[in-house]
Protein backbone atom coordinates (compact mmCIF):
# COMPACT_ATOMS: atom_id res chain seq x y z
CA UNK A 1 0.00 0.00 0.00
CA UNK A 2 1.27 3.47 -0.90
CA UNK A 3 2.31 5.71 1.93
CA UNK A 4 0.43 9.00 2.32
CA UNK A 5 1.63 11.74 0.01
CA UNK A 6 2.18 15.31 1.21
CA UNK A 7 2.53 18.22 -1.20
CA UNK A 8 5.08 20.91 -0.36
CA UNK A 9 4.77 24.33 -1.99
CA UNK A 10 8.13 26.03 -1.34
CA UNK A 11 6.65 29.50 -1.82
CA UNK A 12 8.47 32.35 -3.49
CA UNK A 13 11.23 31.00 -5.77
CA UNK A 14 13.62 33.75 -4.68
CA UNK A 15 13.07 33.17 -0.95
CA UNK A 16 14.34 30.55 1.48
CA UNK A 17 11.50 28.13 0.71
CA UNK A 18 13.35 26.01 -1.86
CA UNK A 19 16.39 25.76 0.42
CA UNK A 20 14.43 24.61 3.47
CA UNK A 21 12.45 22.20 1.30
CA UNK A 22 15.68 20.59 0.10
CA UNK A 23 17.18 20.54 3.59
CA UNK A 24 14.03 18.79 4.80
CA UNK A 25 13.93 16.27 1.96
CA UNK A 26 17.59 15.41 2.44
CA UNK A 27 17.51 15.36 6.26
CA UNK A 28 17.25 12.29 8.46
CA UNK A 29 15.60 13.87 11.49
CA UNK A 30 11.96 13.74 10.47
CA UNK A 31 9.66 10.78 9.64
CA UNK A 32 10.53 10.08 6.00
CA UNK A 33 9.46 6.49 6.45
CA UNK A 34 5.84 7.53 7.12
CA UNK A 35 5.09 9.64 4.02
CA UNK A 36 6.22 10.55 0.52
CA UNK A 37 6.78 14.16 -0.52
CA UNK A 38 6.05 15.91 -3.80
CA UNK A 39 7.19 19.49 -4.36
CA UNK A 40 4.95 21.80 -6.39
CA UNK A 41 6.59 25.00 -7.57
CA UNK A 42 9.39 26.49 -9.63
CA UNK A 43 12.18 24.07 -10.57
CA UNK A 44 14.85 26.68 -11.26
CA UNK A 45 15.85 27.31 -7.59
CA UNK A 46 16.62 23.60 -7.12
CA UNK A 47 18.65 23.48 -10.32
CA UNK A 48 20.52 26.53 -9.06
CA UNK A 49 21.37 24.62 -5.87
CA UNK A 50 22.66 21.73 -7.96
CA UNK A 51 20.47 19.10 -6.29
CA UNK A 52 18.94 16.00 -7.88
CA UNK A 53 15.52 16.71 -9.41
CA UNK A 54 12.94 14.34 -10.91
CA UNK A 55 9.82 15.72 -12.57
CA UNK A 56 6.30 14.32 -12.39
CA UNK A 57 2.87 15.51 -13.51
CA UNK A 58 -0.61 15.96 -12.11
CA UNK A 59 -1.82 13.06 -14.26
CA UNK A 60 0.91 10.74 -12.97
CA UNK A 61 0.08 11.62 -9.36
CA UNK A 62 -3.61 10.98 -9.99
CA UNK A 63 -2.66 7.51 -11.22
CA UNK A 64 -0.83 6.76 -7.98
CA UNK A 65 2.76 7.55 -8.97
CA UNK A 66 5.40 7.77 -6.26
CA UNK A 67 9.03 8.91 -6.34
CA UNK A 68 11.31 6.24 -7.77
CA UNK A 69 13.79 4.52 -5.50
CA UNK A 70 17.27 5.98 -5.77
CA UNK A 71 20.62 5.88 -4.05
CA UNK A 72 20.14 9.34 -2.56
CA UNK A 73 17.61 12.09 -1.83
CA UNK A 74 16.06 14.06 -4.64
CA UNK A 75 13.38 16.68 -5.25
CA UNK A 76 10.34 15.01 -6.81
CA UNK A 77 8.53 17.94 -8.37
CA UNK A 78 5.62 19.15 -10.44
CA UNK A 79 7.40 22.17 -11.96
CA UNK A 80 5.55 25.45 -12.21
CA UNK A 81 5.38 26.90 -15.72
CA UNK A 82 7.84 29.69 -16.43
CA UNK A 83 4.95 32.15 -16.60
CA UNK A 84 1.35 32.58 -17.70
CA UNK A 85 0.42 32.67 -21.37
CA UNK A 86 -0.04 36.41 -21.08
CA UNK A 87 0.93 38.94 -18.45
CA UNK A 88 -2.00 40.06 -16.36
CA UNK A 89 -0.77 43.60 -15.69
CA UNK A 90 2.01 46.00 -16.61
CA UNK A 91 3.58 45.62 -13.16
CA UNK A 92 3.72 41.86 -12.94
CA UNK A 93 5.61 39.32 -10.79
CA UNK A 94 6.36 35.97 -12.42
CA UNK A 95 7.58 34.68 -9.05
CA UNK A 96 4.28 35.67 -7.43
CA UNK A 97 2.37 33.98 -10.23
CA UNK A 98 4.40 30.78 -9.80
CA UNK A 99 3.74 30.86 -6.05
CA UNK A 100 0.00 31.24 -6.66
CA UNK A 101 -0.03 28.55 -9.36
CA UNK A 102 1.64 26.13 -6.96
CA UNK A 103 -0.88 26.81 -4.21
CA UNK A 104 -3.79 26.38 -6.62
CA UNK A 105 -2.38 23.12 -7.96
CA UNK A 106 -1.63 21.67 -4.54
CA UNK A 107 -5.05 22.62 -3.19
CA UNK A 108 -6.69 20.98 -6.21
CA UNK A 109 -4.77 17.76 -5.58
CA UNK A 110 -5.65 17.85 -1.88
CA UNK A 111 -9.36 18.38 -2.58
CA UNK A 112 -9.28 15.42 -4.99
CA UNK A 113 -7.59 13.25 -2.38
CA UNK A 114 -4.49 12.76 -4.53
CA UNK A 115 -2.34 14.21 -1.75
CA UNK A 116 -3.23 13.69 1.89
CA UNK A 117 -2.08 17.11 3.07
CA UNK A 118 -0.55 20.38 1.95
CA UNK A 119 2.42 21.99 3.66
CA UNK A 120 3.26 25.48 2.50
CA UNK A 121 6.47 27.48 2.45
CA UNK A 122 6.72 31.27 2.74
CA UNK A 123 5.28 33.57 0.07
CA UNK A 124 5.72 37.26 -0.60
CA UNK A 125 2.20 38.63 -0.25
CA UNK A 126 3.12 41.63 -2.39
CA UNK A 127 4.48 39.42 -5.17
CA UNK A 128 1.50 37.07 -4.91
CA UNK A 129 -0.84 39.95 -5.61
CA UNK A 130 1.40 41.29 -8.39
CA UNK A 131 1.21 37.79 -9.86
CA UNK A 132 -2.54 38.10 -10.23
CA UNK A 133 -3.73 36.51 -6.97
CA UNK A 134 -5.54 39.21 -4.94
CA UNK A 135 -5.27 37.64 -1.48
CA UNK A 136 -3.58 38.89 1.69
CA UNK A 137 -2.14 35.47 2.49
CA UNK A 138 -2.38 31.68 2.28
CA UNK A 139 -5.26 31.46 4.73
CA UNK A 140 -7.64 33.60 2.72
CA UNK A 141 -6.44 32.17 -0.61
CA UNK A 142 -7.02 28.56 0.48
CA UNK A 143 -10.43 29.40 1.90
CA UNK A 144 -11.40 30.75 -1.52
CA UNK A 145 -9.96 27.74 -3.36
CA UNK A 146 -11.81 25.35 -1.04
CA UNK A 147 -15.02 27.38 -1.25
CA UNK A 148 -15.09 27.78 2.51
CA UNK A 149 -16.45 31.06 3.80
CA UNK A 150 -14.79 31.03 7.20
CA UNK A 151 -11.51 29.57 8.45
CA UNK A 152 -9.32 30.15 11.49
CA UNK A 153 -5.58 30.73 11.56
CA UNK A 154 -3.78 28.93 14.39
CA UNK A 155 -0.08 29.06 15.29
CA UNK A 156 1.12 26.14 17.40
CA UNK A 157 4.22 24.77 19.05
CA UNK A 158 4.81 22.50 22.05
CA UNK A 159 4.41 25.38 24.52
CA UNK A 160 1.52 27.44 23.16
CA UNK A 161 -1.30 27.43 20.61
CA UNK A 162 -2.94 30.68 19.55
CA UNK A 163 -5.97 31.18 17.29
CA UNK A 164 -6.61 34.53 15.66
CA UNK A 165 -9.99 36.23 15.48
CA UNK A 166 -8.69 38.67 12.83
CA UNK A 167 -5.65 37.99 10.67
CA UNK A 168 -4.07 40.15 7.96
CA UNK A 169 -5.73 43.40 8.84
CA UNK A 170 -4.47 46.88 9.66
CA UNK A 171 -4.52 47.43 13.41
CA UNK A 172 -6.77 50.47 13.06
CA UNK A 173 -9.46 48.22 11.50
CA UNK A 174 -9.44 45.45 14.12
CA UNK A 175 -12.04 46.98 16.43
CA UNK A 176 -14.50 47.48 13.58
CA UNK A 177 -13.99 43.91 12.34
CA UNK A 178 -14.39 42.32 15.78
CA UNK A 179 -17.88 40.84 16.16
CA UNK A 180 -19.50 38.29 18.41
CA UNK A 181 -20.11 36.01 15.44
CA UNK A 182 -16.46 36.09 14.41
CA UNK A 183 -15.26 35.49 17.96
CA UNK A 184 -17.70 32.60 18.40
CA UNK A 185 -16.59 30.94 15.18
CA UNK A 186 -12.92 31.23 16.15
CA UNK A 187 -13.55 29.68 19.56
CA UNK A 188 -15.65 26.82 18.17
CA UNK A 189 -13.16 26.08 15.37
CA UNK A 190 -10.43 25.92 18.00
CA UNK A 191 -12.41 23.73 20.40
CA UNK A 192 -13.43 21.29 17.66
CA UNK A 193 -9.93 20.84 16.29
CA UNK A 194 -8.28 20.57 19.70
CA UNK A 195 -10.53 17.60 20.34
CA UNK A 196 -10.36 15.95 16.92
CA UNK A 197 -6.75 16.68 15.96
CA UNK A 198 -4.95 16.89 19.29
CA UNK A 199 -7.17 14.44 21.18
CA UNK A 200 -7.98 16.82 24.05
CA UNK A 201 -11.37 15.73 25.40
CA UNK A 202 -12.22 18.99 27.18
CA UNK A 203 -9.94 21.80 26.02
CA UNK A 204 -9.08 24.74 28.24
CA UNK A 205 -9.40 27.87 26.12
CA UNK A 206 -8.48 31.35 27.34
CA UNK A 207 -9.61 34.47 25.49
CA UNK A 208 -7.41 37.55 25.41
CA UNK A 209 -8.84 41.04 25.74
CA UNK A 210 -8.38 43.56 22.96
CA UNK A 211 -7.56 46.60 25.11
CA UNK A 212 -4.98 47.27 27.85
CA UNK A 213 -6.09 45.93 31.24
CA UNK A 214 -9.09 44.29 29.49
CA UNK A 215 -10.48 47.78 28.92
CA UNK A 216 -10.45 48.76 32.62
CA UNK A 217 -14.28 48.71 32.84
CA UNK A 218 -14.59 50.74 29.64
CA UNK A 219 -11.95 53.34 30.46
CA UNK A 220 -9.57 52.11 27.71
CA UNK A 221 -12.14 50.68 25.31
CA UNK A 222 -15.51 48.95 25.37
CA UNK A 223 -14.98 45.89 23.15
CA UNK A 224 -14.68 43.67 26.23
CA UNK A 225 -18.04 44.94 27.51
CA UNK A 226 -19.88 44.98 24.17
CA UNK A 227 -18.43 41.98 22.32
CA UNK A 228 -16.02 39.66 24.08
CA UNK A 229 -17.58 39.36 27.54
CA UNK A 230 -21.18 38.83 26.36
CA UNK A 231 -20.14 36.20 23.80
CA UNK A 232 -18.12 34.25 26.36
CA UNK A 233 -21.10 34.25 28.72
CA UNK A 234 -23.38 33.07 25.92
CA UNK A 235 -21.04 30.24 24.90
CA UNK A 236 -20.54 29.17 28.52
CA UNK A 237 -24.29 28.64 28.88
CA UNK A 238 -24.54 26.35 25.85
CA UNK A 239 -25.82 22.87 26.70
CA UNK A 240 -23.29 20.10 26.18
CA UNK A 241 -20.35 22.47 26.37
CA UNK A 242 -17.12 20.50 25.85
CA UNK A 243 -14.55 23.10 26.81
CA UNK A 244 -13.49 25.25 29.74
CA UNK A 245 -13.69 28.86 28.61
CA UNK A 246 -12.25 31.90 30.41
CA UNK A 247 -11.66 35.58 29.73
CA UNK A 248 -11.36 38.22 28.59
CA UNK A 249 -7.87 38.29 30.11
CA UNK A 250 -5.42 41.19 29.85
CA UNK A 251 -3.00 39.94 27.23
CA UNK A 252 0.14 41.20 28.94
CA UNK A 253 -0.36 38.97 31.98
CA UNK A 254 -2.16 36.10 30.23
CA UNK A 255 0.92 34.87 28.39
CA UNK A 256 3.22 35.39 31.37
CA UNK A 257 0.94 33.24 33.53
CA UNK A 258 0.75 30.62 30.79
CA UNK A 259 4.51 30.21 30.66
CA UNK A 260 4.88 30.19 34.45
CA UNK A 261 2.15 27.59 35.02
CA UNK A 262 2.79 23.89 35.36
CA UNK A 263 2.48 22.24 31.94
CA UNK A 264 -0.60 20.27 33.03
CA UNK A 265 -2.32 23.48 34.16
CA UNK A 266 -1.70 25.51 31.03
CA UNK A 267 -4.43 26.53 28.62
CA UNK A 268 -4.69 24.32 25.55
CA UNK A 269 -5.14 27.40 23.36
CA UNK A 270 -5.43 31.16 23.61
CA UNK A 271 -7.81 33.15 21.40
CA UNK A 272 -6.20 36.39 20.26
CA UNK A 273 -7.97 39.37 18.77
CA UNK A 274 -5.39 40.36 16.17
CA UNK A 275 -2.33 39.10 14.34
CA UNK A 276 0.63 40.31 16.39
CA UNK A 277 -1.14 39.80 19.74
CA UNK A 278 -0.87 36.06 19.13
CA UNK A 279 2.15 35.71 16.89
CA UNK A 280 4.62 37.62 19.05
CA UNK A 281 4.33 35.36 22.12
CA UNK A 282 4.10 32.06 20.23
CA UNK A 283 7.14 32.87 18.11
CA UNK A 284 9.05 34.23 21.10
CA UNK A 285 8.57 30.91 22.89
CA UNK A 286 9.75 28.72 20.00
CA UNK A 287 10.13 30.44 16.65
CA UNK A 288 11.97 27.62 14.82
CA UNK A 289 9.34 24.96 15.62
CA UNK A 290 6.12 26.97 15.39
CA UNK A 291 3.60 25.81 12.80
CA UNK A 292 0.79 27.67 11.07
CA UNK A 293 -2.29 25.45 10.67
CA UNK A 294 -5.60 26.42 9.06
CA UNK A 295 -8.72 25.28 10.92
CA UNK A 296 -11.99 24.83 9.06
CA UNK A 297 -10.73 23.71 5.64
CA UNK A 298 -11.84 20.41 4.07
CA UNK A 299 -8.13 19.66 3.52
CA UNK A 300 -5.18 19.45 5.87
CA UNK A 301 -2.89 22.45 5.55
CA UNK A 302 0.12 23.24 7.71
CA UNK A 303 2.78 25.86 7.11
CA UNK A 304 5.98 27.46 8.26
CA UNK A 305 5.58 30.42 10.60
CA UNK A 306 8.19 32.68 8.97
CA UNK A 307 8.61 34.86 5.93
CA UNK A 308 10.47 34.58 2.65
CA UNK A 309 13.85 35.68 4.01
CA UNK A 310 15.05 37.37 0.83
CA UNK A 311 18.03 38.72 2.77
CA UNK A 312 19.46 35.25 3.48
CA UNK A 313 18.14 33.33 0.47
CA UNK A 314 20.93 31.50 -1.32
CA UNK A 315 23.36 31.77 1.60
CA UNK A 316 22.68 28.33 3.05
CA UNK A 317 21.73 29.85 6.41
CA UNK A 318 17.98 29.14 6.32
CA UNK A 319 16.67 26.99 9.20
CA UNK A 320 14.31 24.18 8.07
CA UNK A 321 12.97 23.51 11.60
CA UNK A 322 9.58 25.15 11.04
CA UNK A 323 8.98 23.29 7.78
CA UNK A 324 9.96 20.00 9.41
CA UNK A 325 7.61 20.74 12.33
CA UNK A 326 4.84 21.58 9.87
CA UNK A 327 5.34 18.25 8.14
CA UNK A 328 5.33 16.36 11.44
CA UNK A 329 2.04 18.00 12.36
CA UNK A 330 0.62 17.17 8.92
CA UNK A 331 1.56 13.51 9.47
CA UNK A 332 -0.24 13.60 12.82
CA UNK A 333 -3.35 15.17 11.34
CA UNK A 334 -3.41 12.64 8.49
CA UNK A 335 -3.48 9.86 11.07
CA UNK A 336 -6.51 11.54 12.72
CA UNK A 337 -8.30 12.24 9.45
CA UNK A 338 -11.20 9.96 10.30
CA UNK A 339 -12.14 12.25 13.16
CA UNK A 340 -12.00 15.52 11.23
CA UNK A 341 -15.00 17.79 11.89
Amino acid sequence: MNRPLIAITPGDPDGVGPEIAWKTISARNWPHEQVDLVVIGAREPFDRMGVAVEETTIAELAQGARPSASSGPKVWIIPAPLGPKRRLAKRFSVEGWQSGWAIETAAFLAKKGVVAALTTGPISKERLQLGGYPYPGHTEFLAKLCRVKHVTMMLANDQLRVSLVTTHLALKNVSRALTRELLRRTILHTETHLRSWWGIARPRIAVAALNPHAGEAGLFGTEEIRVIGPELKSLSRRPGLRMTLSGPHPADTLFAKHVQADVKERNDAVICMYHDQGLIPVKLLDFPRTVNVTLGLPIIRTSVDHGVGFDIAGTGKADPSSLQSALRLAVRLISNKGSLP
